[in-house]
């Protein structure tokens, strides 16, 4: 519990409302019927990260009026992010919707879960943390953790490719219908120096040795790889 609320606080520093845990992944393909495609460009591949922010605007003018809204953020371009075996845990995709609310907001609430290059949703469990203040909403989904306790999902293969995330959500009813949302961003967010990657072109995974330091399981010669790896470690180092 304190892995997820205390990321919910840095990220977002705002109140954290509840989470919830999605077991059964049949539920997952009968909510994806009627979902509205929103192609997102995760920007120019390859890139080794632990924090990546895409602005976007195809949920503008949505009214926060107490309805549902399914929809699959797809990546363009053939981008797709990887989690490797260094990747944290506690990764998140954390959804904002900035509004022109003035006033305290309710929550968001609602599930989400990852998906793969074919459209099909990855089985796991969909832990989710919501937030709000007075003029945001956000969701966050942990697609690595098994539970609300913090507990990582090991029977998830890594490294792990996603290509665009499915969201089911429940806006509060602010009771005027003059209040809409005006901005969105998506982040994915890991711990710093637990890197995933946005490919095409990127290691086949990114593995901890023994001395704290990156081992690139990828194919190529030698020297491009130790390359890759100096330059990891000095973005880790001026990461944040």
């Amino acid at each position: 519990m304190q892995v997820i609320s205390s990321r919910l606080t840095k990220l977002t520093r705002f109140r954290i409302l509840a989470f919830s845990l999605l077991i059964a992944c049949s539920q997952f393909y009968a909510t994806r019927a009627g979902a509205t495609p929103i192609e997102i460009d995760l920007g120019s591949p390859p890139k080794i990260t632990s924090d990546l922010s895409v602005p976007f605007n195809a949920l503008n003018g949505t009214n926060v009026g107490g309805q549902t809204l399914s929809f699959d953020l797809a990546f363009s371009n053939n981008e797709f992010v990887r989690l490797f075996t260094i990747t944290s845990p506690s990764f998140d995709v954390l959804l904002s919707l900035q509004t022109n609310g003035s006033g305290p907001l309710d929550f968001l609430q609602g599930s989400g879960y990852l998906i793969d290059s074919q459209g099909n949703a990855i089985p796991g469990f969909g832990v989710t943390g919501s937030a709000s203040g007075n003029d945001l909403l956000s969701i966050g989904l942990f697609p690595l953790l098994k539970d609300i306790n913090g507990t990582p999902n090991n029977d998830l293969p890594r490294p792990l490719d996603f290509s665009g995330i499915h969201f089911d959500l429940m806006f509060p009813d602010v009771g005027s219908p003059s209040v809409q949302v005006t901005g969105g961003q998506l982040e994915l967010v890991s711990n710093p120096g637990e890197v995933f990657g946005i490919g095409p072109g990127i290691p086949r995974d990114i593995v901890p040795d023994s001395g704290s330091t990156f081992f690139l399981l990828a194919l190529g010669s030698v020297v491009p790889v130790l390359t890759r790896r100096m330059r990891l470690t000095q973005a880790v180092k001026g990461d944040r």
